[in-house]
C-alpha cells in the first residue's frame, strides 16, 4: 500500500468481473482512483469514502462468481448534495433501483446498482422543520 494512501474506517471490497469496467462506472459518479494495479482498486468519492475494487479472477470463482450480488444490502454514502449524484448517475445511464424521493426517516436517497450488481445509496439529510 502506497504510503499516500490513506486508510478510512469502513471500506466495502467489492469483487467484480471487470475492474477497468467498475472504475469507469464510479468514475462516471464522481469517484477519483486512489490506487490502481491490475487486479485491484481503491476508489474514492471524499476522502473518507473510499470502495476497494478486486477482480473475482483473483479469488476462488466458486466462492464469488454468484449473480446477483449485492442481495440484501446497499452500502450507504452520506452527500453533500443528492439531487447532483443523482443527475450524474442518470446521465451516465446508471440503473438506478429506487429513484430519489424524501423519505420519512429523515433523508433524501436513491439507490443505484453498480455494473456487477452491488448497491449504493447516495443520500442527504432533509433539512430540519
Amino acid at each position: 500500500m502506497p504510503e499516500s494512501e490513506r486508510l478510512v474506517p469502513v471500506a466495502p471490497e467489492f469483487f467484480v468481473r471487470d475492474i477497468e469496467r467498475s472504475i469507469a462506472f464510479y468514475e462516471r459518479l464522481g469517484f477519483t482512483v486512489v490506487r490502481q494495479e491490475p487486479d485491484f482498486a481503491v476508489i474514492a468519492l471524499r476522502e473518507d469514502v473510499h470502495v476497494l475494487l478486486a477482480a473475482e479472477a483473483q479469488t476462488s470463482r466458486e466462492r464469488w462468481n454468484v449473480s446477483p450480488r449485492g442481495v440484501g444490502l446497499n452500502i450507504r454514502i452520506m452527500v453533500d448534495d443528492v439531487d447532483a449524484v443523482y443527475q450524474r448517475a442518470k446521465a451516465a445511464g446508471a440503473p438506478i433501483s429506487q429513484e430519489i424521493a424524501d423519505r420519512d426517516y429523515g433523508l433524501r436517497d436513491f439507490i443505484v446498482a453498480d455494473p456487477d450488481g452491488f448497491m449504493l445509496r447516495f443520500a442527504s439529510p432533509l433539512p430540519a422543520r
